[in-house]
């Protein structure tokens, strides 16, 4: 990982995205799935699924999503239905949340 990516994301951020990675190549392996076949289906190089395998975080979110999806990880609920019932609920939830973050009125300590 180069000295700008280390400096800008959080260690769980950071361990979320290579166990994403790691649960890829599991269920790509455990499908009888290729690299290049798995590549294939999404249009992206076998190069991409490495990166992605690797926890790369500057490989696109929706690539990783739809890594995750074509190898059977469900994706916040699994069913497109489930998809949607939470766009709904978001949407809701949405128009409740005040338009703009209100303004920070002391550093906010986020070092965990």
């Amino acid at each position: 990982m180069d000295k700008y990516t280390a400096l800008s994301l959080s260690k769980i951020t950071t361990v979320a995205i290579q166990d994403l990675g790691q649960m890829i190549r599991n269920c790509r392996l455990e499908h009888g799935i290729s690299q290049q076949d798995l590549a294939e289906r999404i249009n992206i190089s076998r190069y991409s699924i490495m990166a992605i395998e690797k926890g790369d975080p500057k490989i696109a979110v929706g690539v990783v999503f739809e890594a995750a999806y074509i190898v059977g990880i469900p994706l916040l609920g699994g069913e497109l239905k489930d998809l949607q019932n939470l766009s709904v609920n978001l949407a809701k939830l949405t128009n409740i949340l005040p338009k703009k973050a209100p303004k920070r009125t002391k550093d906010i300590e986020d070092d965990f």
